[in-house]
């Protein structure tokens, strides 16, 4: 005994110290004893001391466990692993022995982190607790086992007991059959009655239950709980007791701490952590919060919103829509008409329209109304309420972001085909955010008010694309208009089956009726389409086909240059193309189409390892050209056959 109190005297002077040593201490045991004193943790230490009180304790070796472990608490770190910084479940900054350390332990079925200084853990099956310093500190033996709560936990056995933080437990309490630890001291249990209560941490003594009996309690957040009696619900603050009556159908978490939602006669509302009612319970259903921080009640005649970070309410509308990503939200008020709520809760625009959608560029919103004597009509307005695109429309599209939009009015149409029975109809055109009209409708036979547009976020050469396609053939048959995106100026002058961009030369190839041609970008035709292909060829040339299946080449610039006058003709190389008008009629042109060879020889090739000409006449003579396309062979002979062909031409 007097080892004991020796061995416990010096770890209190030694706590005192910077560092000690552990065979120092080691050797101060008796070789029959057990080593209990190298388990002893800080808190040990200082209730050890108080009863042989060999010499006075240092203050700052104290009996909180929660406090950081350090080179004295940890003097028994058999693991040699180093602490390291963290945060415990509490948020608070703790140095400790790092769990992770254990996780890849395949003993170990749960590892959670520390709470007010000790970690529960289950191994084996069975629950236990670390300390700060990874020691075992109360060994696994547990069937269930709650955390930490100010400085005991409530652990079962066969019947449930306190531990206290040096692994002393209470005798068995009574009566109980499960527990939960809260906070504050406080648990909950459910007795063999099955009803529920709390207590204390001094259950174990008093045997006097910390409040009322329940017949069951639903804990809403670490110091709030919902109560039940007599089939009705109830608020109980920890450390307040009950704090509202129990008159509620049921009380349950809304998803956001601090608000609750309360229950009666199939009816839904909410009240605060005080049990403070901010909407009565009148409500169907009630949202989960959105991204603004609101939930919304729905009943079968109305709409309300309140803001769960800080509880300011609406008005009460008929519907409310969620809130765009601009912070607007469409509301219907008991006129049955429409307007606009922020998410500061502010009636931006009054409920007056018959339908109003989500804003878009030019922070414009769609709206209808009824205009006396014209009936619905649709336009937009600004956010100030004012009319920027009149209300005169039979309908109206989404704005692009050039500002171009599609809208559909009432027309005079040719409504057959001799064009004499005139009418109206709905027919679409194309205006921009001015109110200024772009492409007109289509009102003659047999295309009245049949031919839709579509105004597309696509741009071409600083052109944007608009679709247009008969009602019946909006997935197919579709044709392409381009509308100038610095002045809103079409430059298509009819609608095409396809236009593709050549980006490096700034001119489009355009298709009508399965025929190809070119235009500027101002909208000129360079040329008419009437070519069956178009091909890539070398050397910035695009090589055509017309309908005619005869050949020809276009220039960068989207210009015939090569008038398709050739049954064949060969890609440009070194600036001079083989072409042929027949058989033995075979002849090489330049960039300009003029002869080079002229079309009087059977065969021409092109030879790629010296990039020279080769040319055979009906003779078999061979001529050669070199890459400038200068005759290098039987030279003399060659200009003869020139000079009569130019002759003859």
């Amino acid at each position: 005994m007097k080892r004991l109190c020796l061995a416990i005297g010096l770890l209190a002077y030694l706590g005192s110290a910077d560092a000690f040593s552990f065979s120092q201490l080691a050797s101060l045991e008796s070789k029959n004893e057990p080593a209990k004193i190298l388990k002893f943790n800080q808190q040990q230490v200082s209730n050890q001391s108080s009863e042989t009180k060999p010499v006075s304790q240092p203050a700052k070796l104290n009996a909180d466990p929660t406090k950081t472990a350090n080179a004295v608490t940890c003097f028994n770190n058999k693991s040699g692993i180093g602490l390291s910084q963290s945060k415990d479940l509490d948020g608070r900054d703790i140095l400790a022995f790092p769990l992770d350390k254990l996780r890849n332990n395949v003993r170990y079925g749960f590892i959670e982190n520390y709470k007010q200084g000790f970690s529960r853990i289950k191994k084996d099956g069975v629950w236990g607790y670390l300390n700060l310093c990874g020691d075992e500190i109360i060994a696994c033996q547990y069937e269930k086992a709650e955390p930490f709560n100010d400085g005991k936990a409530l652990v079962k056995r066969q019947d449930w007991h306190f531990v206290d933080n040096l692994g002393i437990e209470s005798d068995g309490l009574q009566n109980i059959v499960d527990a939960k630890s809260l906070s504050k001291g406080i648990s909950l249990v459910k007795l063999k009655s099955n009803q529920m209560t709390l207590i204390d941490n001094n259950f174990d003594k008093t045997n006097k239950p910390a409040s009322s009996l329940y017949d069951e309690i639903i804990v809403l957040n670490n110091s709030t709980l919902a109560v039940k009696s007599n089939a009705k619900w109830g608020v109980f603050k920890i450390g307040e007791g009950a704090i509202s009556e129990l008159s509620y159908d049921l009380i349950e978490p809304s998803g956001k701490d601090n608000l609750f939602k309360i229950y009666l006669n199939k009816k839904v509302g909410l009240i605060d952590a005080n049990g403070e009612v901010l909407w009565k319970p009148d409500f169907n259903v009630i949202t989960d919060v959105d991204n603004y921080g609101f939930v919304k009640g729905i009943s079968d005649t109305k709409q309300q919103l309140v803001n769960v970070n800080d509880f300011r309410v609406s008005k009460i509308y008929k519907k409310i829509s969620d809130f765009d990503n601009r912070g607007l939200g469409i509301i219907q008020g008991e006129n049955n008409l429409f307007g606009l709520v922020d998410k500061d809760l502010k009636t931006v625009i009054e409920p007056q329209f018959n339908t109003i959608g989500a804003m878009g560029e030019f922070d414009l919103i769609p709206v209808s109304k009824e205009v006396t004597g014209k009936g619905l009509k649709f336009g937009f307005i600004n956010l100030k309420g004012l009319e920027v695109i009149p209300l005169e429309y039979e309908s109206v599209g989404k704005i692009n972001k050039k500002g171009l939009l599609v809208v559909k009015e009432t027309v005079s149409c040719n409504l057959d085909e001799k064009g004499k029975k005139i009418g109206t109809c709905k027919a679409d055109k194309v205006i921009d955010v001015n109110g200024s009209t772009v492409i007109l409708p289509i009102t003659k036979y047999p295309d009245a008010g049949k031919i839709n547009y579509t105004v597309t976020d696509s741009m071409v050469h600083n052109c944007i694309v608009v679709r247009a396609y008969r009602n019946e053939d909006k997935n197919k048959n579709v044709k392409f208009m381009l509308v100038r995106g610095d002045d809103f100026k079409v430059i298509t002058p009819e609608p095409f089956d396809f236009v593709q961009a050549v980006s490096k030369h700034q001119f489009f190839f355009v298709r009508q009726n399965g025929l190809w041609g070119t235009l500027d970008t101002t909208g000129k035709y360079l040329a008419k389409c009437q070519f069956k292909t178009v091909l890539m060829a070398s050397e910035d040339y695009y090589l055509v086909q017309n309908d005619n299946d005869k050949y020809g080449y276009l220039d960068q610039r989207g210009k015939i240059q090569v008038t398709p006058d050739y049954a064949s003709l060969e890609y440009f190389k070194n600036g001079f193309a083989i072409a042929s008008k027949g058989e033995n009629q075979v002849g090489l042109i330049n960039k300009f189409n003029a002869k080079i060879i002229p079309f009087a020889f059977r065969e021409i090739k092109f030879k790629e390892n010296t990039r020279e000409y080769e040319v055979l006449d009906r003779d078999n003579n061979r001529y050669m050209l070199n890459q400038q396309g200068e005759c290098t062979q039987n030279c003399k002979q060659l200009e003869a056959i020139r000079s009569k062909a130019n002759g003859s031409e």
